[in-house]
């Protein structure tokens, strides 16, 4: 009787014990949460000279005091003939009543706000959208608030019905209060696609589902710095795909990712607190990556991840509930198959159930971690730096703009008063067709040489072979919105579109956004584009969005960050050695490359989400004697060929090569990989689902073929030293990330 008297008050003591720690943490994360709500910024931008403002160049014109229907003057706007035009919002209140339509020929357009001081608010009937764009590709949405008061079904609706959309921004926007989606993609067309959009520090508060990415072909989004709170859901992916970083989420009462991807998706540094789950795996083929996020105080009965069968990796994640006893990974699929690294809680049965033993695979931990510090942890940027003083290549210097009229000295000398005057300023292109017969210099320090996008392009009219543009020494300095060399603006024999070095060996910090080069669907990697060549330790390029070919030349010593980057070839060659440089992707696409990627002398990469479609050939892999072993690290949600080439073309490259959490989606059903040569190397594939297709090796005896948690494909032989080179490329992902992370808050 004194034992059960004994057991009976232990029991009560650790139900109480519980009971108490969870109302504590729940009373510290809610305090925390609510003294740190971000909003997004207030941008007082200096308004440019081709930017069509609301208030003042419409008839009648827009009021912004929240009263007065602005519905006319805003669709007017948006109606103006202009190539490319901008429709820029200063700050007020702008009620709307009816869906503003934006449609298919304006594509490149931006519309512009003050950030949240530019507020749109829904007074329109029950149920219906605010925003429709109809098929616009290159589009940019910038600082604004949309407010649907909750009335409003839809904030955004991206829904073409005319042509395919592709590489759209979203950033520094809020989306309130809306009864079905914040951003809705896909809208149940199959026909017609929105693709290669990018969310970048957005806020979604009070919607019923904050993005919804519908349908097939709705591929590749990116969510990059966000904010979601109070929604029904975060994130559904059904049939299309995504890639979240960087992200918060707040009580989201079905759960943060509802994931039925058709092809394969990640989340990556993101963080939970007081949703009913983190995520929800509805499909089965598509793989995902879980990686560096800090999940607490779910509120399902059991688990805060659950997953259905498509091969999962999961590393360096932490789930913290302090009254639930239950694991916080579910499989509800028997073919769950599951990989993990450094998780927390440790013990497995204490973090994953319903995965069978032969179906579990446990990596070792790296020589790092994560750098997620909290599932507290806010993303979104309150503050952001944008250029000041403008200093306009038409309007101040007197380019024509007309693509005929030279207009090399009215731009270099744009350039050049921007440098000298420094401080954030810009030397800007109204959307136009710029001539150009000589190199343009960029140097100096701390201002921007920008455009208004997809619609202003540079034309090459001088000696043949030159680069267009010649970026040297820089220092806090942005290339952005323009398009150079571009095969769109016609045939051009220049060299590279923008060459990118150093200066009396001096380190260059260089900011690239939404540059478009040559390369898209050309399958000639060796034409135009951008390159990197040698440059000294301590130089850092962060390409938020670029486009084209990208070519890195003796670059062992520089530190490159490509987040975002679409189209072409991406070649890295020259002389391989140990430095403490780093090339690294997060977001690439490769459409119709003939290869997607070249990695010559023995060179190292690191690519997180490589998506490749109708390509020829996804990489060839080459070295020579002497040079040092390299690191190949590529994650890819949909490996996709049209030809008998080999998927891997690996020939006398020594060290490894990790590829993983890809969907072989493959019109050749046999997936060639070929290893020749006489020098060691090590091929791993881990993770991957073989969508109605099997690999085929062709490998000379100094090549070692790993595979380890394959959908389709049994695993090999493994041994500890196999397991410890799948921690090794998980570190190159954990090095990857944490220089993402490192970078986020220098844009501009």
């Amino acid at each position: 009787m004194a034992a059960f008297l004994l057991n009976l008050f232990g029991t009560l003591l650790k139900r109480i014990t519980q009971q108490w720690l969870a109302a504590f943490f729940v009373i510290v994360v809610s305090s925390a949460t609510l003294a740190a709500q971000p909003d997004i910024p207030c941008l007082d931008w200096q308004p440019r000279s081709d930017w069509i403002n609301v208030k003042t160049d419409v008839t009648p014109p827009a009021v912004g005091d929240g009263r007065a229907d602005d519905t006319a003057p805003l669709q007017a706007a948006l109606n103006r003939g202009v190539k490319g035009k901008t429709t820029y919002l200063p700050p007020g209140a702008y009620r709307i009543t009816q869906t503003l339509v934006f449609g298919a020929d304006e594509t490149g357009s931006a519309i512009i706000g003050h950030g949240r001081a530019t507020r749109l608010v829904w007074d329109g009937p029950a149920g219906g959208r605010m925003f429709w764009s109809d098929g616009v590709a290159y589009c940019r949405y910038v600082g604004l608030v949309w407010d649907g008061c909750g009335k409003a079904a839809v904030g955004f609706d991206h829904a073409a019905a005319k042509r395919f959309e592709t590489e759209v921004l979203h950033e520094h926007e809020a989306f309130r209060n809306f009864t079905a989606y914040g951003i809705r993609v896909g809208n149940r067309r199959e026909d017609t696609a929105s693709a290669e959009i990018l969310y970048h520090n957005c806020l979604f508060d009070h919607c019923g589902t904050a993005l919804g990415f519908l349908t097939f072909n709705d591929y590749d989004n990116t969510i990059d710095g966000c904010e979601f709170r109070d929604c029904g859901k975060g994130v559904v992916a059904n049939k299309s795909n995504f890639y979240a970083r960087n992200s918060h989420f707040e009580n989201s009462r079905e759960a943060d990712f509802v994931v039925g991807a058709e092809h394969g998706c990640s989340i990556r540094r993101c963080t939970s607190v007081g949703s009913k789950r983190f995520v929800v795996e509805t499909g089965t083929v598509a793989p995902l990556t879980v990686q560096d996020c800090h999940v607490a105080n779910w509120t399902a009965a059991e688990a805060a991840v659950q997953l259905n069968g498509s091969p999962v990796l999961m590393f360096d994640c932490v789930f913290t509930h302090a009254s639930s006893d239950h694991p916080p990974v579910k499989a509800v699929n028997a073919s769950q198959r599951l990989l993990l690294s450094n998780n927390r809680p440790a013990p497995i049965e204490q973090l994953v159930t319903g995965v069978a033993r032969d179906k579990l695979y446990v990596i070792p931990p790296g020589q790092s971690s994560g750098v997620v510090t909290a599932a507290t942890q806010h993303f979104l940027q309150e503050t952001v730096s944008i250029p000041g003083r403008v200093f306009d290549a038409v309007r101040d210097f007197g380019a024509k703009g007309d693509a005929r009229t030279d207009d090399s000295l009215a731009i270099q000398s744009a350039i050049d008063a921007a440098k000298q005057q420094g401080h954030g300023t810009i030397a800007y292109l109204p959307s136009r067709r710029y001539a150009v017969s000589r190199s343009l210099i960029v140097s100096g320090r701390d201002y921007t040489f920008g455009g208004s996008g997809f619609n202003c392009g540079l034309v090459w009219r001088g000696e043949p072979g030159k680069p267009f543009i010649v970026v040297s020494g820089v220092n806090n300095v942005t290339l952005a919105n323009f398009m150079v060399g571009h095969h769109d603006l016609g045939p051009m024999n220049h060299g590279d579109d923008i060459l990118v070095n150093s200066l009396a060996d001096k380190p260059c910090r260089l900011v690239l956004d939404e540059i478009y080069a040559y390369g898209m669907y050309q399958k000639a990697p060796d034409k135009h584009g951008i390159r990197f060549d040698c440059l000294p330790t301590g130089s850092v390029v962060d390409a938020w969005h670029v486009q084209g070919n990208l070519k890195i030349t003796g670059c062992a010593h520089a530190t490159l960050l490509f987040r975002t980057s679409y189209e072409g070839s991406v070649t890295l060659e020259g002389v391989a050695s140990a430095g403490d440089g780093f090339a690294g992707f997060l977001t690439r696409v490769a459409t119709a490359c003939r290869p997607a990627l070249r990695v010559f002398d023995n060179n190292s990469v690191v690519m997180s989400d490589f998506y490749n479609e109708q390509t020829d050939q996804i990489a060839v892999f080459t070295g020579a004697a002497g040079q040092p072993k390299g690191q190949i690290t590529i994650q890819g949600p949909k490996m996709h060929m049209l030809t008998q080439n080999p998927v891997f073309d690996i020939s006398d490259y020594s060290g490894r090569i990790y590829y993983g959490q890809t969907q072989f989606y493959c019109v050749p059903k046999e997936t060639e990989f070929r290893l020749s040569g006489t020098r060691p190397v090590q091929l791993i594939l881990a993770g991957n689902f073989w969508y109605n297709s099997r690999p085929v090796f062709k490998a000379e005896p100094t090549a070692r073929v790993v595979l380890v948690g394959n959908t389709g494909v049994p695993d090999s032989a493994l041994s500890p030293a196999d397991l410890a080179s799948v921690s090794s490329a998980l570190d190159d992902l954990r090095r990857l990330g944490e220089l993402d992370y490192r970078l986020s808050h220098t844009k501009y």
